[in-house]
């Protein structure tokens, strides 16, 4: 099984700017200091910032909505994770650890495999990280399910 997961975009304003209208639609970045901001993808790059990555719809758009200062229309985008994100691996590596443990030990694991293979890149580990989330939001849904 695959699993989603999202980012998020604040639409706001009409028309294109081009043509005289005020339309900036903006992504959520995680910021220098660990926050959350809806920036321009212009600033985005200059700053060297990294996408913010959300295993699931509600929390995507929960942290959207946290973040808007602009108060436009927040939506919650699926992500296909990038082709070298090991997603096989990811999901087998989450499905052998227990629904019970904390997302922070899930998440530190993964950076910490994910560094141990060679990656540096922050956005591929941003979406390790994401994909592992939902791989483990998925695992705890099963045994909601099924009551175990």
């Amino acid at each position: 099984m695959t699993e989603t997961i999202y980012s998020v975009m604040e639409f706001h304003g009409t028309g294109d700017p081009y043509f005289g209208g005020t339309a900036a639609d903006w992504s959520l970045y995680k910021t220098e200091d660990g926050g959350h901001a809806f920036i321009s993808t212009a600033e985005a790059q200059r700053r060297k910032l990294v996408m913010a990555y959300f295993p699931t719809v509600s929390e995507a758009e929960k942290a959207g909505a946290a973040a808007s200062t602009r108060k436009g229309r927040i939506s919650a985008l699926p992500i296909k994770p990038r082709f070298d994100v090991p997603t096989a691996q990811i999901s087998w590596i989450v499905g052998n650890k227990h629904v019970g443990d904390p997302d922070s030990e899930l998440a530190e694991d993964l950076v910490d495999r994910a560094k141990r293979a060679g990656a540096s890149d922050a956005d591929l580990i941003a979406q390790v990280v994401a994909y592992a989330l939902a791989c483990h939001r998925a695992n705890q849904a099963l045994v909601a399910h099924f009551r175990l």
